[in-house]
């Protein structure tokens, strides 16, 4: 089982998750340690990496903040669900 990825409906479990987010913030601890012109080097390659085109992300950052800024009191009734 050891360095074997587990799912269950789609999502990882336990050990696989565990090693994911390990991963995870050793990748981010290396960003840190970056110099800031290669940190923003790779700010500007991320979407290339993953797979994504840049005026999407963008355009998905812009929708999130959006969404989390229109907290109405009308929405308080679905905080409970």
């Amino acid at each position: 089982m050891y360095g074997r990825i587990l799912y269950a409906g789609g999502r990882k479990t336990g050990y696989a998750q565990s090693m994911a987010m390990s991963k995870l913030q050793e990748i981010e601890k290396a960003i840190e340690l970056l110099p800031l012109a290669d940190q923003l080097r790779l700010y500007c390659d991320i979407p290339h990496l993953i797979g994504r085109d840049r005026e999407d992300l963008e355009w998905q950052r812009l929708a999130i903040e959006e969404f989390f800024k229109d907290d109405s009191p009308d929405d308080a009734v679905y905080d409970s669900i």
